[in-house]
């Protein structure tokens, strides 16, 4: 889980715990696993840090309060084209990689805006 307002995170205790890198947090990046994303090729030109720890998996960022998949390998890179999120109503959906981004608020229904109103 990643506070998109101050990059703090938790990590469960899950299968895939070892496989996820929090290293760069403070600067909003996040690798995770991806089902079918293992030919980093592409993210080691681009990313250091992924090279030299030989990072596999999906890079994921957090900018201006959103969260968006940054590199990943899909299909016609499905995933990489959805919109940076930040809402509940919007989450990020990488069938190929098995990987839903979903975002959560701890608002009260008074501090809480509506991204649309339908009527």
């Amino acid at each position: 889980m990643i506070d998109l307002n101050t990059n703090e995170y938790k990590v469960y205790n899950t299968i895939y715990k070892n496989n996820i890198d929090v290293s760069r947090a403070d600067e909003g990046i996040y690798y995770v696993p991806g089902e079918i994303t293992s030919n980093m090729e592409a993210l080691y030109q681009i990313d250091s840090y992924a090279r030299e720890n030989q990072i596999v998996g999906i890079k994921l960022k957090v900018i201006n309060h959103k969260i968006s998949v940054v590199y990943q390998e899909s299909p016609k890179n499905i995933c990489e084209l959805q919109d940076p999120t930040d809402s509940h109503l919007m989450p990020i959906v990488c069938l190929p990689n098995e990987l839903v981004i979903d975002v959560y608020t701890n608002l009260t229904s008074d501090q809480f805006e509506p991204d649309v109103i339908m009527g």
